[in-house]
């Protein structure tokens, strides 16, 4: 079986090599053996990878430590090990094309960063993908000739990866259950990355990396910001108020519910718009009318907002409803967290449901990477002392937080706090116009510094 293993591995790097994907004796290639004890079927270091002939090949064992054949193990071996450890692969496959290596360069040089890829059919020959409409964050991690200290820094990023890794002037690792669906990962990320770095050639300003210092907190609006807009205005409002008469009546008996309805009772009494006061109280004391009316016109009374929470509850329980983030989103939240900065959440909906987009969302349960979670409680969002109010329950000074919105107003008040801010400019956002604040179409290229 070894040697089998060895034709089919050696035939492999040959046709790497024939791609332009490995030239001179660039890049390192392994097959698992056995995985306890760990152990590599590896082409040597320093060879030409097209012209290894399966005798060649050596079998390593942790620590890179060379058990059979001649030659030297790559120090790079440590990296393998860990991938193989990390994520179960079979095997994996290093190249290092110019597309892999210009765009690592563009992104991660100095800082660990993710490169989009999306919206083309080849994304389909990546394992779990079923759709061309969608994106994957491929990690990028600056170089380090200390490989210990760099298989360390990717471990963390591994299991969430799309089957491969860039490191930031050296290339592409890329990985698959077997040497074939490694082959097949390999190919299809190198085509996407081809397609990026075209791209590039058309846009020379994009892909520009964002820097910010003295930067410790990250505090994060939700619609138009991580999740589009219009998740909440075609999915969350209509399905609560689909369910709205049918909730208030299956939970009617409950404390907290006759507290919520006796609040909305009495903003409704003290409310002065016309269509409002025009609404018909019923006998029974119901407040549907008025709560559908807040819905229509998007009114952020506190207690509706809690009432559609408890609603949407259900919804995410039962699989009804998930949180459709961005795909930049959640690997820009796990670095940042990883890199020991603070992650906060104002919006208008209520902390409830703040925690429930992020609690079943299409990335997984990303709760635990945020620290802090406001709603309008707190204060409005277009008023300085609700950021004021923020910084001193983050205990944090207002110059140390960055605010990002698709909303100015909101970025002027977090602004006029002391807050950095950052206007969120993503497709199909209603406000286009920035006003005097910087954009920012994605997470990926936002690089903060304390």
């Amino acid at each position: 079986m070894q040697h089998l293993l060895a034709q089919q591995l050696t035939k492999a790097m040959a046709t790497i090599h024939g791609r332009g994907w490995c030239d001179g004796t660039g890049g390192n290639f392994s097959c698992v053996l056995e995985r306890e004890p760990l152990t590599l079927l590896m082409a040597p270091s320093g060879v030409h990878k097209g012209r290894v002939n399966p005798e060649q090949l050596i079998v390593v064992k942790p620590i890179a430590r060379v058990v059979r054949g001649c030659g030297k193990a790559s120090a790079e071996t440590l990296l393998h090990m860990a991938i193989v450890e990390e994520t179960g692969a079979g095997a994996v496959l290093h190249t290092h094309s110019q597309a892999a290596t210009l765009l690592s360069l563009r992104v991660g040089q100095e800082q660990a960063a993710e490169l989009l890829l999306s919206d083309l059919e080849m994304l389909k020959g990546l394992e779990g993908v079923t759709t061309h409409a969608t994106a994957v964050a491929l990690p990028v991690l600056p170089n380090d000739q200390n490989l210990q200290r760099l298989s360390e820094a990717a471990r963390p990023l591994l299991k969430e990866a799309p089957h491969g890794l860039l490191i930031a002037g050296h290339g592409l690792y890329a990985w698959g259950k077997d040497l074939a669906t490694a082959e097949r990962h390999l190919e299809i990320l190198e085509f996407l990355l081809e397609q990026r770095w075209r791209q590039l050639l058309l846009e020379p300003l994009a892909l520009q990396p964002r820097g910010i210092q003295g930067i410790t907190h990250v505090l994060l609006d939700i619609e138009g910001t991580t999740c589009p807009v219009s998740f909440v205005s075609e999915v969350l409002f209509p399905y609560a108020a689909q369910r709205l008469e049918q909730f208030l009546h299956d939970h009617a008996t409950e404390a907290e519910m006759q507290s919520l309805v006796a609040k909305v009772r009495e903003a409704w009494r003290r409310d002065t718009e016309a269509h409002a006061a025009g609404l018909i109280w019923s006998s029974d004391g119901t407040v549907v009318p008025y709560l559908h009316w807040l819905i229509q016109v998007d009114r952020k009374l506190t207690a509706l907002k809690d009432l559609q929470g408890r609603i949407w509850e259900a919804g995410y329980a039962n699989g009804e409803l998930v949180g459709p983030l961005f795909p930049d989103v959640p690997a820009a939240l796990r670095r940042w967290k990883r890199e020991g900065f603070t992650l906060g959440v104002y919006s208008s909906g209520s902390v409830p449901a703040q925690q429930l987009i992020y609690g079943h969302s299409n990335a997984g349960d990303l709760r635990p990477l945020f620290s802090h979670w406001f709603d309008t409680r707190i204060g409005l969002k277009q008023q300085a002392q609700s950021y004021q109010a923020i910084s001193d329950q983050m205990g944090v000074a207002p110059a140390k937080v960055l605010f990002i919105s698709d909303s100015v107003a909101e970025l002027e008040a977090a602004k006029a706090s002391g807050m950095a801010a950052l206007f969120s400019h993503r497709k199909g956002n209603p406000q286009d116009d920035s006003g005097s604040f910087e954009r920012i179409n994605e997470f990926s290229t936002l690089q903060l510094h304390p």
